[in-house]
């Protein structure tokens, strides 16, 4: 038989020799019920189970529509930071953000004041305005997460709107194919796979040193992935890597390795190729805008490289656009400058 205790919002109640507990209390205008298990034989202890347990509901997110700036950065990696393609990355901007603000702060209680303070800190400490923009848009996303998937209260204002301009971005790429078999030749044995595949993919250098044996689709002559908005995405094998990547032995499930485990960096070893050959130094996300600039100069279509590089707006990729210009004026130099061309009466 259960045993009342008074006004409070429990009965307990034995099966056996355990307790268990009767719950029932109204929350926020909801009655909440349930019938659990204490796991005690003793009734003390059963009871302080069952203040602890009422004070997890009274104060949960689904009753309460609060959660933390920790608990929310937590759930929100376990449901979708992790399974980004930049994973790592998204880790260290959380980790720093929680630095930065008390983890046990209420999403809805951050201020305009509290982003306007992080943004200055930033600055002040030598982050760059692109930087900067990706913790907005990391905290941003958590609290859209929060509000859509799990109903929980988030400030009232945009938190993208403390964004910051970024200058327009210093485009390096290679210019002819003589300075990338200039760069290979110098590179490291197991540096030189790496580069063509980043070259013939335009992919970025984590998903190339990630890149898995089970995403190469050899009869459909594409390499797929998962893109950052968590859909699949793929970029056409050509042929030249196709030969490439055949010679490779399968040493484990990475097509990259180097003594048998996979290739994780390889900043050393791609700074070493430059020493070499003698070249100026340009970061290995050239090799990306390589690909774009190439490809943007043979097709002339921007819709074909925005495919190719997997961006989600046309806008990103228009980016690439004045890199063209040259071409454009050499092609309309031609077709008004040649000998053919008649000379108009002034």
């Amino acid at each position: 038989m259960a045993k009342h205790n008074g006004n409070t919002p429990f009965r307990l109640f034995k099966r056996g020799e355990i307790w268990h507990a009767y719950i029932s209390l109204v929350v926020n205008g909801q009655r909440v019920v349930i019938r659990e298990s204490t796991g005690t034989t003793s009734r003390d202890a059963a009871t302080t189970w069952c203040a602890k347990r009422i004070g997890e509901i009274t104060n949960s997110p689904a009753n309460t529509h609060e959660i933390t700036l920790d608990a929310a950065a937590a759930k929100w990696w376990m449901e979708y930071g992790q399974n980004l393609s930049s994973a790592s990355s998204v880790l260290y901007l959380i980790k720093n953000i929680l630095r930065y603000f008390d983890p046990n702060l209420p999403l809805s209680q951050i201020s305009k004041l509290d982003i306007s303070n992080f943004v200055c800190r930033f600055q002040e400490n030598g982050r760059t305005p692109a930087t900067i923009n990706r913790y907005l848009c990391c905290l941003s996303s958590i609290c859209s997460r929060a509000r859509d998937n799990w109903d929980c209260n988030i400030p009232p204002f945009k938190i993208l709107s403390f964004r910051l301009k970024e200058p327009r971005e210093n485009i390096k790429f290679f210019h002819d194919m003589d300075e990338i078999n200039r760069l290979v030749d110098a590179a490291a044995e197991h540096l030189r796979p790496i580069i063509w595949c980043a070259l013939y993919t335009g992919l970025r250098r984590g998903r190339v040193l990630g890149l898995r044996w089970e995403q190469i689709d050899w009869d459909n002559h594409q390499i797929v992935y998962m893109g950052k908005d968590g859909n699949p995405n793929s970029v056409p094998l050509v042929e030249p890597l196709a030969d490439i990547l055949r010679k490779l032995p399968h040493t484990c499930e990475y097509v990259f390795t180097r003594r048998g485990q996979p290739v994780r960096d390889v900043k050393s070893a791609w700074a070493a190729a430059f020493v070499r050959a003698g070249i100026p130094y340009r970061n290995f996300h050239a090799l990306r805008h390589t690909t774009a600039t190439w490809l943007l100069r043979q097709s002339g279509n921007l819709k074909v490289v925005q495919s190719v590089l997997g961006h989600r707006t046309l806008s990103v990729t228009t980016k690439y656009a004045h890199l063209v210009n040259n071409d454009s004026a050499t092609a309309m130099n031609t077709l008004f400058c040649t000998k053919s061309a008649q000379t108009p009466n002034t």
